[in-house]
């Protein structure tokens, strides 16, 4: 089976205390790369995060994203009632004294100090403890399985597109099987005319031996059978990776990478136009699942 790389995975839970959200995302990298974005209070949980992911995934560019809300999150500043009254009281005597009539403005007595306090959350601002982390924990590994779901339906999806690519492939080759004997006989008929008609009027001959020599180099030069069945066993193994190796895609690749090899030695030691026709269409489809299998985990 093969997975793709491409996915989104997501898990939530909230209760009556708090909302934790988890959100993946992964996309291509020929490695295992991670990017973690959470709330500051949860920063001692990094060095976690990041182990159970290398535990967890294989290759891909990995972006996580953890969203945390306190359903009763205190606020972060109140008014201290007891200087704000001592202000007023101040300021009221004042006003009396110096028979202003100016009233004493709320906004005013807020911006003097003392007034607004600003709380300090315990453990300079990070959660901490098993317990948190154990919920944690089950809500990445959820989010990574949600992930993995869709990466293998992706998977199944580039498959499809594989097979119908390797599919034409093998329809090519056996075009190209049926032609090649016939090279050779077009070119043991096209010698022996070119070299009768040279030879034409004149007493030197040329011994049977030596023309079926030149025609036997010839054969053992564009002789492609070896590169042709090569070029199916890739096929065959392009299959059996696929159907039963995990994680296969750097597997694939390196297979991939064999089939371009045996088209190329093909179509340079074909000597035939139709042939090399039908082997650019080979290149085109195996380019195809280059593509492909790129995006294969």
């Amino acid at each position: 089976m093969i997975k793709s790389m491409t996915g989104f995975g997501r898990a939530e839970k909230k209760d009556e205390k708090k909302t934790i959200l988890v959100e993946m995302r992964s996309v291509n990298n020929k490695y295992l790369k991670i990017n973690i974005r959470i709330p500051e209070l949860l920063t001692g949980y990094e060095e976690r995060i990041e182990r159970l992911l290398k535990k967890e995934l294989l290759r891909g560019t990995i972006n996580l994203t953890i969203d945390y809300k306190a359903c009763d999150q205190a606020p972060k500043c109140v008014i201290n009632k007891d200087v704000l009254k001592e202000y007023h009281n101040i300021l009221s005597e004042a006003r009396k004294e110096i028979s202003s009539g100016q009233d004493i403005s709320l906004d005013n007595l807020i911006s003097l100090p003392g007034v607004l306090e600003f709380k300090k959350d315990s453990g300079n601002g990070k959660i901490q403890g098993d317990d948190f982390w154990n919920e944690l924990e089950q809500l990445i590994k959820l989010s990574v399985n949600d992930l993995n779901s869709m990466k293998e339906a992706e998977g199944q999806n580039l498959r499809v597109e594989i097979e119908k690519w390797k599919n034409r492939i093998s329809e090519l080759l056996d075009e190209i099987e049926t032609m090649a004997p016939k090279v050779i006989l077009e070119y043991s008929n096209r010698i022996q005319e070119r070299v009768a008609s040279l030879l034409e009027g004149m007493e030197s001959k040329i011994e049977k031996d030596d023309l079926n020599r030149e025609i036997a180099i010839f054969a053992d030069k564009c002789d492609i059978s070896e590169e042709l069945g090569r070029l199916r066993s890739h096929i065959s193994l392009l299959d059996n990776v696929m159907e039963n190796e995990e994680p296969n895609g750097r597997k694939l690749e390196f297979i991939v990478q064999e089939m371009f090899r045996e088209a190329n030695t093909i179509a340079a030691k074909a000597n035939n136009a139709d042939i090399i026709r039908d082997v650019i269409t080979i290149k085109t489809e195996i380019e195809r699942i280059k593509e492909q299998v790129l995006n294969v985990e």
